[in-house]
């Protein structure tokens, strides 16, 4: 499995525009739709560097020209490469980060930013364990453990391509003392492995996948690096 992070760059609204600009030859005229509707340019950045990351890894992988790549939808609304079955690939953005998951496998990844939260949220949607896991922090640490556990869940969520009808309190992810992820699933569920990350220290992140085998490294780059590669 690799793990690639594209940290954004805060930039003014006319260079912001120059850059979704740059961007849109190189995804799908679904995918410049989709971003011409976000109300906030940062939304349409992420959005658009997220697919073209994953166009530059597949001609870097597997040597398709850029525009000859095709995406379709699985049955689930999971994207996939038609020409590639074998490569498997998930995305999620939030604040300053743009993170991809790429294996040979099924795999999920979510980064949540920290932020303020009603607790009463985990109460609704976390299993009883995951809610009495949280309270049982420390006050000022039960935000972030709120979304260490999201992002596990998430993960887990993004792997299986159910969405949240899935169901979030139907199964547990639990955080041990000394930082190892787990999930419990139901007896239908094939086993599956948590990891998470410390991409920074204002955000949590975890991946998921059907193999033991994950990894520990994080391929950082900019924006201005997946500009050059188009050029």
């Amino acid at each position: 499995m690799r793990i690639i992070a594209i940290q954004l760059q805060h930039l003014h609204e006319i260079d912001a525009r120059k850059q979704i600009e740059q961007l849109k030859p190189f995804v799908s005229l679904e995918k410049r739709a989709a971003a011409e509707r976000f109300r906030f340019l940062i939304d349409a950045r992420r959005t658009l560097l997220g697919e073209v990351l994953i166009r530059q890894l597949i001609h870097e992988m597997y040597g398709v020209p850029i525009d000859q790549i095709v995406f379709e939808t699985e049955g689930n609304g999971k994207p996939v490469v038609q020409q590639i079955p074998s490569f498997h690939f998930n995305l999620s953005h939030s604040g300053d980060w743009v993170v991809c998951a790429v294996d040979d496998a099924p795999v999920g990844i979510d980064i949540e930013e920290i932020k303020p939260i009603d607790l009463a949220i985990a109460k609704r949607f976390f299993s009883a364990d995951e809610y009495q896991d949280l309270l049982s922090q420390p006050a000022q640490r039960q935000e972030a453990y709120f979304f260490h556990l999201w992002s596990m869940k998430e993960s887990f969520i993004k792997l299986t391509g159910k969405g949240l009808s899935y169901g979030l309190s139907s199964f547990t992810a639990r955080l041990s003392a000394d930082g190892q992820a787990s999930l419990t699933l139901p007896d239908h569920e094939a086993p599956c492995y948590v990891q998470t990350y410390s991409l920074d220290p204002a955000y949590q992140m975890a991946t998921c996948t059907r193999k033991p085998i994950t990894t520990k490294n994080i391929e950082i780059i900019t924006c201005g690096e997946i500009l050059s590669r188009l050029s």
